[in-house]
Order: structure tokens, then C-alpha cells, then sequence
């Protein structure tokens, strides 16, 4: 297993910087996944990673050793693509085998590994088969298993899933965690799809204009962003701005309308004038209209199998509820929002006073 390490990694294209100075490591087996918007580099730093594209400045370490300028086949990756790039003219056992004749390996160790990778990916009966004879799934897991087969020290995938089906993609996300897990291998991920990095990863890498803006464990990033446009882009955030009443060792207490209070039992430093939480949907209940923190009017209702998603008018603006489908409210009706305070987020850059804001 290989540690990774990004250090103040620059790219540019021109004028225009891609990667604006970013640094990361990535521990051994660890399974990290770089999200974030089309445009924001994750791309970009897979292909440096994998030295498909020339680094500008900075530094790229696998293990303490500097391969910033080493040519892609120098590194000791396996890479798999979102097309997958498979051999249309050989089999699987022909593009299984592929990496490892470049490689010169004695005929015996090929047919070896190859064996080893097919069963891996459970993939021992198409061995003959050719590529436009497998489903979309069975291609995956043949570009995994090719990846895998010359035994790499880092596995880089870029959006792998992106031309599956919705169903089929979530099978695969279980596949290739429970196949890395096994593996053991240092691997970086890049997805801009949510569900992935958070189903699949140790830690997740929020990148916005060539910049990390979180890395940190799926329920940190989704529990206590780093920022408001990390608390929006992942999941649906109700953000609240709400004015201090106190603010002491004890925590911190936000008013509400019809003067009714929250409180935040932990320090907020500098929370002065108004303060700007994060509430996720789910974190929301519907109560009657005489209880709860706060009144509202329900402007629509969506059901989704799971739950239903409520679009509720309050003083505080629109706020997003999700309730099981147990509890049922119809549009217009009048209802009670009840928070929970131990966890509801502060927004670092939210805080204020209420004069400037107005």
C-alpha cells in the first residue's frame, strides 16, 4: 500500500489556473473521493496524479518519493476510465492480460493473475467473451479487473459509473467498495455524484474552483460543513440566519420568531448580532401548528417511497422538511416546525451584525 501525498499543486492552462495551490495527503488504503461541480479540478488532479497531465508547480509524493515528473507508466497505477476503454477485439482474458505481456511477465504468471483477476470480479465464465457481448456492469468490472491485475500500488477511477443506470450504478458502488476493502489498495475516486463519495469513501474532498474547501469523513462533510456552499452543495441545507440573544461557554442562543429561542450548546467564537446555522431536511419535524419552534404553511408536497419532502413558507423564508411517510400533511394545511438544536450546524462566514446585514 501507497500514501499519497499533494503538495501545493499548481496547474494551469494558459492563464487560467486549474489547481490554485492544493494539498492533500492520502494514507495508505484509504478510499478518497474528489467532488465537486463540473470545472472545479477533480479531474484534473487524477490526470496529474497519474501523470497524464504536467503539473505546473508543486509537488505529487507516493510514499515520500517525488514522481511529480515520471511518465504515467513509471508510477505504478491502475487507472480506470468512465468509457472504460476496453479492447473491442480481444476478450476479457485477452485485455485482462494485456498490461501484464507489456510487462513482459512468463506466460505462467500471466495466465495466473488473470485467473485471479476474473474471479475477483466474479467475471470467470465471460473469460471468452468480448466486450459488446457484456452488459455495462461486466464491462466495469472488466476495466476494474484490468486496473487491479498488474498489481498497482494506487487504483485511480474518473466518474466510472457515470454511463450506468441508476440501478446498476448502485450495485457497482458496493462492488468496488467491498473489492477495495479486500484489496487493500490507496485509491482516489472522482465523482460529482453525492450518493458515491458519501456511500463509498473514507474521506471525501469537496473541490470548488481549484480549491479544497472540506476533506473530511462523509458525516462531517454532510453534518458540519466547512462552509455555506458546502452545506448546499452537499444535500439540501435550510440555512437559518438568526439574531444572538447570549453567547458564553455554555453555547448560544438564537432567537426566533413570535419569541420563542434555540440554543446551541457549544461555543460559536465571534457570534455577534446574527448567526447563520445550517438545518438539514431530516433534521426538521412537523408538529402541530401551537407547538414547535416555529409556524408554517406547507406550499407543496412530494412523495418519494422512503419519505416526503415538504416545501414549508415560514417567517424565516422557505425551509425544506423531510417526514416519514407515516405523517401525513397536505398542501396549505398549517403546521409546526420543531428543530433539533444539538444538531443544528453554525456556519463559519455567517456571523454578523444585524445592522451591516440590513
Amino acid at each position: 500500500m501507497t500514501e499519497v501525498s499533494l503538495r501545493s499543486l499548481v496547474k494551469r492552462y494558459g492563464k487560467t489556473e486549474a489547481l490554485k495551490g492544493i494539498s492533500l495527503n492520502v494514507r495508505h488504503g484509504e478510499f478518497v473521493s474528489l467532488l465537486g461541480p463540473s470545472g472545479c479540478g477533480k479531474s484534473t488532479t487524477l490526470k496529474c496524479i497519474a501523470g497524464f497531465e504536467e503539473t505546473s508547480d508543486g509537488q505529487i509524493l507516493f510514499d515520500d518519493r517525488d514522481i511529480s515528473r515520471k511518465l504515467p507508466e513509471d508510477r505504478d497505477i491502475g487507472m480506470v476510465f468512465q468509457s472504460y476503454a476496453l479492447f473491442p477485439h480481444m476478450t476479457v482474458a485477452q485485455n485482462l492480460a494485456f498490461g501484464l505481456e507489456m510487462r513482459r511477465l512468463q506466460k505462467r504468471e500471466i495466465t495466473e493473475r488473470v485467473g485471479r483477476a476474473m474471479e475477483m470480479v466474479q467475471l470467470t465464465p465471460y473469460a471468452e467473451r468480448y466486450p459488446k457481448a457484456l452488459s455495462g456492469g461486466q464491462q466495469q468490472r472488466v476495466a476494474l479487473a484490468r486496473a487491479l491485475v498488474i498489481e498497482p500500488k494506487i487504483l485511480l477511477l474518473d466518474e466510472p459509473l457515470a454511463n450506468l443506470d441508476a440501478k446498476l450504478r448502485d450495485e457497482m458502488r458496493g462492488f468496488i467498495r467491498d473489492l477495495q476493502k479486500r484489496v487493500g489498495i490507496t485509491t482516489i475516486y472522482v465523482t460529482h455524484d453525492q450518493g458515491e463519495a458519501m456511500t463509498m469513501s473514507d474521506r471525501v474532498v469537496v473541490m470548488f474552483d481549484g480549491e479544497i474547501a472540506q476533506a473530511a469523513a462523509p458525516e462531517d462533510v454532510y453534518d458540519k460543513p466547512a462552509s455555506e456552499r458546502v452545506a448546499r452543495f452537499v444535500g439540501n441545507a435550510n440555512i437559518l440566519e438568526l439574531p444572538v440573544r447570549t453567547n458564553d461557554e455554555a453555547g448560544v442562543e438564537l432567537g426566533l420568531p413570535g419569541g420563542l429561542s434555540l440554543t446551541i450548546q457549544r461555543p460559536v467564537p465571534a457570534a455577534n448580532g446574527t448567526l447563520g446555522v445550517m438545518a438539514r431536511p431530516e433534521q426538521i419535524a412537523l408538529t402541530d401548528p401551537a407547538a414547535g419552534h416555529l409556524r408554517g404553511r406547507i406550499s407543496k408536497r412530494y412523495f418519494s417511497g422512503g419519505h416526503v419532502e415538504y416545501h414549508v413558507e415560514t417567517d424565516l423564508g422557505p425551509l425544506v422538511v423531510l417526514a416519514p411517510t407515516s405523517q401525513s400533511a397536505k398542501e396549505g394545511e398549517s403546521v409546526g416546525l420543531d428543530f433539533d438544536a444539538s444538531r443544528l450546524w453554525p456556519l463559519p462566514g455567517r456571523t454578523g451584525s444585524a445592522e451591516s446585514r440590513a
